[in-house]
């Protein structure tokens, strides 16, 4: 796709890490609910089990998060219709941001069952492979084991390999098409749809509703967030005011509050299948667009420098939180009140979380010059007041290095 080159920024995004840290620690805490010591809630009849289940929709945050971010210079490249991104770089960095502190995970998790348990969760030597080359959710055997969370990461690697694809075709409409570029990606929600509902009516489990069909229209609706905020800025549109951007957040929470809602009362049949997580989704791909571009307090908050701290570390924690709460659990040391297992569960993921960071993630992002991108939007750091008028920042070249691991 040409030579486009993939720069990345010393500046960050962080509202977007504040996002990231919310949806780590939603999945987090749902998976502390679940996997209570005496056994996972048959029912959910009580409304705290239902806030408590629904937690799980932060992995689809995750989703539409990665598309949001990774499509960005695609979408980018192809609105100035001169030169491509280079997709060598991109699969590069791609592999030194997911690869490193998932095996070294692998390995740890290997260890951390064999001295402490619970050692039914080790794989056989015949399926370790399958972890290696992110294909354990195509195997009845393998999914939804081991390290139970790395399904997600499956998935996000099959969309590395799709995404360049989709940013070529995107590339060859041009910036005088971009309604199809648009039509394209509504399309991808459509596949999605459409897998849905032959998964349950063909009952392809446990496999069907863990492969890149099931989720290419979660991240489809991020990457048209990102295609809107590319397509505002190659005309110099102005940033979404304080009160847009409170709309956006409300409209998008709305969303993901009645996904949310509608999954506790829809019941199993193939409507439910069919939509499953997309009403959230698309929720979630307005409040993150609302992040990335705009301003004003309804997504002020999101710069808390707790939250942001979290988001940087995001990657390890939600790797690492799951077998750490399996191991502890088994050893007997997980406390009975939720409140006291969610601190220690928590505090072990953090601790995990900081030293990927620290010792395996960043120095390979430096290394190879991935440090995540800056806020689509000229941040308030240069001296003016958050409420005041700007406009859509220019970047000359594409930068698809926006750290995305949703479950990453």
């Amino acid at each position: 796709m040409g030579s486009r080159e993939l720069q990345g920024s010393s500046r960050r995004s962080a509202p977007l890490d504040g996002l990231r840290a919310l949806a780590a620690i939603s999945v987090l805490v749902f998976h502390v609910w679940l996997y209570a010591p005496g056994g996972r809630p048959t029912q959910r009849t009580a409304l705290w089990d239902k806030l408590m289940f629904e937690l799980n929709l932060g992995l689809i945050c995750f989703f539409v998060l990665s598309g949001f971010l990774l499509y960005q210079a695609f979408a980018r490249a192809s609105l100035a219709g001169e030169r491509g991104v280079d997709v060598k770089r991109y699969a590069v960095r791609r592999a030194a941001r997911i690869l490193p502190a998932y095996y070294v995970c692998i390995a740890g998790c290997l260890l951390l069952y064999w001295l402490a348990g619970p050692r039914k969760m080790l794989p056989s030597a015949e399926h370790i492979p399958l972890f290696a080359v992110f294909a354990q959710n195509f195997s009845a055997d393998t999914v939804m084991t081991f390290n139970p969370v790395t399904w997600t990461l499956a998935i996000e690697a099959s969309l590395y390999l799709i995404l360049p694809l989709i940013g070529l075709a995107a590339y060859r409409l041009g910036p005088r098409r971009v309604g199809f570029q648009v039509a394209l990606l509504i399309a991808l929600v459509g596949v999605t749809l459409l897998w849905n509902a032959a998964v349950f009516a063909g009952d392809w489990r446990p496999i069907g509703p863990k492969v890149l069909p099931a989720y290419i229209g979660h991240f489809a609706l991020g990457m048209l967030g990102a295609l809107w905020i590319e397509r505002r800025r190659s005309v110099g549109s102005a940033a979404p005011g304080a009160r847009a951007t409170a709309l956006l957040v409300a409209a998008g929470a709305g969303f993901v509050f009645l996904g949310g809602y509608w999954h506790e009362t829809a019941g199993s049949g193939i409507t439910y299948a069919t939509f499953s997580g997309l009403p959230a989704a698309l929720g979630f791909a307005l409040v993150i667009t609302a992040a990335a571009a705009g301003r004003g307090p309804a997504v002020g908050w999101l710069r808390a420098r707790p939250l942001v701290a979290i988001g940087v570390i995001s990657y390890g924690v939600y790797l690492w939180h799951l077998p750490l709460l399996l191991a502890t659990r088994h050893l007997g040391l997980m406390p009975d009140p939720f409140v006291l297992r969610m601190t220690v569960v928590l505090s072990l993921a953090l601790i995990a979380g900081a030293a990927s960071w620290r010792l395996v993630e960043r120095p390979l992002i430096e290394r190879f010059g991935t440090a995540r991108s800056g806020p689509v939007m000229a941040a308030s750091t240069d001296g003016r007041k958050d409420d005041a008028p700007r406009q859509l920042s220019r970047r000359p070249k594409a930068t698809a290095e926006s750290e995305s691991i949703a479950t990453t």
